[in-house]
């Protein structure tokens, strides 16, 4: 009878302990990748950057179709590596936004791209910031 008792115990602690983890972040099948691994068509059709300065709230947009692709060329070699806590984090130095026409295809900051987390990446940070104050 204790034996059944401390099986049972046991069994309810394993259940506690497994209902304890965030299913969502456990079937997430995150791995590195590079930007246009991300970009949902073809990178090359991107017209237009917009930028958003976390700190001052500064909106700056480069629509020069020579210096985006320039740009995207540079940060295409960086690698998002997943970072593996994937709880919400708050605040931003920057974000980036990709489009074609009017159409925003792809949100990313140095950490986080749609909404999923990757490790910080100060190069990536150094080539927005670059990009950010050439306006």
């Amino acid at each position: 009878m204790i034996n059944a008792f401390k099986l049972i115990v046991l069994i309810i602690i394993f259940l506690l302990i497994g209902g304890c983890t965030d299913q969502e972040t456990t079937h997430l099948d995150l791995h590195s990748k590079r930007l246009m691994d991300f970009y949902p068509g073809d990178i090359s059709k991107v017209n237009h950057i917009e930028m958003r300065s976390g700190s001052t709230g500064e909106l700056v947009t480069i629509t020069d179709i020579q210096q985006v692709q320039d740009w995207i060329s540079r940060v295409d070699s960086i690698e998002f590596i997943p970072d593996s806590n994937q709880e919400e984090k708050k605040g931003y130095l920057f974000f980036v936004d990709l489009f074609e026409g009017n159409e925003r295809k792809l949100r990313f900051s140095p950490g986080d791209v749609e909404g999923h987390y990757y490790i910080y990446n100060k190069e990536l940070e150094k080539e927005i910031a670059e990009l950010f104050k050439s306006k």
